[in-house]
């Protein structure tokens, strides 16, 4: 039972990764090019992929942490 745990936890963790990066260059392409075209900056989709980034990194760096004390 313990390998079908560890492989749906591997299948969920790619899962996340995968929405995560496509969420992320969706953000990004959209503030870019409305702001080509419109010659607009969004701001809130800009925020919300910098905040999401931020955590991301910040929860990345804290699990490293406490995995080596």
């Amino acid at each position: 039972m313990k390998k079908a745990d560890e492989m749906e936890m591997t299948i969920n963790f790619k899962a996340t990764r995968f929405s995560w990066i496509a969420v992320n260059i969706f953000l990004i392409l959209w503030v870019m090019l409305h702001k080509i075209l419109s010659g607009e900056l969004l701001v809130i989709p800009l925020i919300l992929s910098f905040v999401q980034n931020m955590l991301f990194f910040g929860y990345k760096i804290y699990l490293s942490k406490k995995m080596v004390n």
